[in-house]
């Protein structure tokens, strides 16, 4: 076991990087790869071999090795590395409705204390607390897979209701704050997702494309365009009608 230690001892960034290999080259994501079929690293494989060779550690511990201690090592380093404790992932859990009585007022006021520009409340209203408490007592209905619950679809609806007797937004300042905290980016994903898309637009060929001209519109077309069936879709005749003066005005003006 000592030596089992010493080979579950490297660096753990590198076998978090390892175990992206492995997810990677997995055909069924829900089981395990055969010991012999896991991407553990150069480094790694290496050392078993040499310790199996050796005598050091046997072929059960060098399996219990690959399924367990490796995996484990992995998931404690990223559980580390993530902002798991991040006070806006705490607050921001009200958005579930399955989670809305574990919750209180004060996450939605977090939201308006700490996006003051986004947000310009004159602040706290003492309905505030009775609106979010009408929250927490509302009849929603759950699908028979909670999993499928559209969390966005539901705060959509919410922004729609009126009071009976004033005709306002019974949940407009709710709402609004969902609708802030909903499209807070996860990740920089979408953002180098643009980034490489103005690569493929604007390369040497094309290198005179700017932004506030043509390039602009290019990026509005394509970025519509990674909607899914976007390429079934087919423009309305007077789209068509209309393209050819709008383009004869625009070559005119630029």
């Amino acid at each position: 076991m000592a030596q089992m230690i010493l080979i579950s001892g490297f660096d753990p960034e590198d076998l978090a990087v390892d175990v992206g290999y492995w997810f990677k080259g997995s055909t069924n994501r829900k089981g395990y790869l055969a010991g012999e079929k896991l991407n553990i690293g150069f480094t790694t494989r290496a050392t078993l071999n040499r310790l199996l060779e050796a005598g050091d550690i046997t072929p059960q511990e060098v399996h219990l090795f690959q399924q367990a201690a490796f995996l484990v090592r992995a998931v404690e380093y990223w559980i580390k590395k993530l902002s798991l404790k991040e006070a806006l992932l705490k607050h921001a859990q009200f958005l579930d409705v399955q989670q809305r009585t574990e919750c209180g007022v004060e996450d939605a006021l977090y939201f308006v204390d700490r996006f003051q520009e986004l947000l310009p409340f004159s602040g706290p209203e003492e309905q505030d607390k009775d609106k979010f408490l009408e929250f927490q007592l509302m009849d929603i209905p759950m699908p028979q897979d909670p999993t499928t619950f559209n969390v966005e679809e539901f705060w959509g609806s919410m922004s729609s209701i009126k009071c009976k007797v004033s005709g306002l937004s019974r949940f407009g300042r709710l709402s609004k704050i969902a609708s802030l905290v909903l499209v807070l980016p996860h990740s920089n994903a979408d953002a180098e997702r643009v980034f490489s898309m103005v690569g493929l637009n604007k390369n040497k060929t094309r290198n005179s494309l700017a932004l506030d001209g043509t390039l602009s519109p290019i990026m509005t077309v394509k970025m519509a365009g990674m909607e899914p069936q976007c390429f079934k879709w087919e423009p309305p005749t007077p789209v068509l009608k209309a393209s050819k003066p709008a383009t004869n005005t625009y070559n005119k003006q630029h």
